[in-house]
């Protein structure tokens, strides 16, 4: 089987389905362009046995899932911030205890009554929320045998995927809704930065109530390539660049997706272990025959049906139109003690 770069053998099962009718054209074509023991073909194939590839009744018959798709979510599990910061994993719909204050345990004297200490649970269940992306692309694209065409395709839905998941999950605007999670900083009252990188991390961990030990800090690169930069050969954030580094022995991770802006950025600090997030992965459609409307705040509906404009048909622009989905969700708990520094701006020598 020719080898392929992670994430391809998604983005070439995508393209087969895309560019064809059905499961079994989509077979033909990626067993005509890329061999009939391709991975898309075998996946495909598969496909083609019965069911989905995520029933449970299927799986059991072929022995796995989907690998191509979990190899894709693997991909960008390490790139998003959800995949890096290692958040705890959780089943949909399954209730989770988690503690919101734990026992505490004494000395005790000989002969001596053992004090009692009470416990707080909370029970936690969630399900999954959806993420899509809809694009519009030529059947020429589609079709093309350039490689080129492939990494384009695996490159923006590898951007779709990242983008949206980082800001919804940092940013301090992101409040809940009933198809939106709030992200994970919403309603915490910020700190406001000082200018100086070691006083705002003293006040992030004095004000931090989580577990130090799995605590780590989330960052714009810009954030964290300034403060690195400032810090020289010693202090707080000296092993810290754009790509992330350490903090006063903490971790760091850095993306785009944090908000920053001409007067700084966010500084937080966080303890991953107590963040639980549902996430179902990835699923991809396709449509050449719809009528799509091509904007970006769409008035479609079936519940509540409305008129829509910039309406395109697919059929007659010789167009496909790919959704990208992902079934994801996440939740703080309380001991996960989310601490905010905002207005982070380290560009400047004091």
């Amino acid at each position: 089987m020719q080898y392929l770069q992670r994430g391809q053998t998604f983005a070439r099962t995508t393209i087969a389905k895309a560019a064809t009718s059905d499961a079994r054209a989509a077979l033909a074509f990626a067993a005509t362009r890329w061999g009939s023991q391709s991975g898309p073909a075998l996946e495909l194939k598969a496909a083609i046995a019965g069911g989905a590839t995520d029933d449970a009744d299927y799986v059991g018959l072929v022995g796995t899932a989907n690998e191509a798709a979990s190899e894709f979510l693997d991909m960008v599990s390490q790139l998003d911030l959800i995949g890096r910061l290692g958040l705890r994993r959780v089943p949909p719909g399954v209730p989770v205890v988690a503690g919101s204050s734990g026992a505490t345990a004494y000395w005790v004297g000989q002969s001596k009554a053992v004090p009692v200490s009470r416990q707080a649970f909370e029970r936690i269940s969630m399900y999954s929320k959806r993420l899509a992306a809809l694009v519009v692309v030529s059947n020429e694209l589609l079709q093309s045998a350039d490689p080129r065409a492939e990494a384009l395709f695996l490159r923006d839905l590898i951007r779709a995927a990242v983008a949206l998941s980082d800001s919804s999950f940092i940013d301090p605007a992101g409040t809940a809704s009933a198809t939106t999670p709030a992200s994970i900083t919403a309603g915490v009252t910020p700190i406001s930065s000082t200018g100086d990188l070691a006083d705002d991390v003293e006040a992030a961990i004095e004000a931090f109530t989580g577990n130090l030990l799995t605590a780590s800090w989330v960052c714009h690169p810009r954030t964290a390539a300034q403060a690195g930069i400032r810090a020289g050969t010693g202090g707080a954030g000296a092993d810290l660049g754009a790509k992330g580094g350490t903090l006063a022995g903490l971790s760091v991770t850095t993306s785009e997706g944090v908000p920053y802006d001409s007067s700084g950025g966010l500084l937080v600090l966080l303890d991953a272990a107590n963040i639980a997030l549902v996430d179902e992965g990835f699923d991809t459609q396709r449509s050449t025959v719809g009528t799509i409307e091509q904007s970006d705040t769409p008035t479609g509906a079936t519940d509540t049906p409305a008129s829509m404009t910039t309406l395109v048909s697919l059929f007659s622009t010789d167009s496909t139109a790919i959704k990208l989905t992902r079934s994801i969700n996440w939740t703080a708990a309380p001991g996960a003690g989310v601490v905010v520094v905002e207005g982070c701006n380290y560009g400047a020598a004091p």
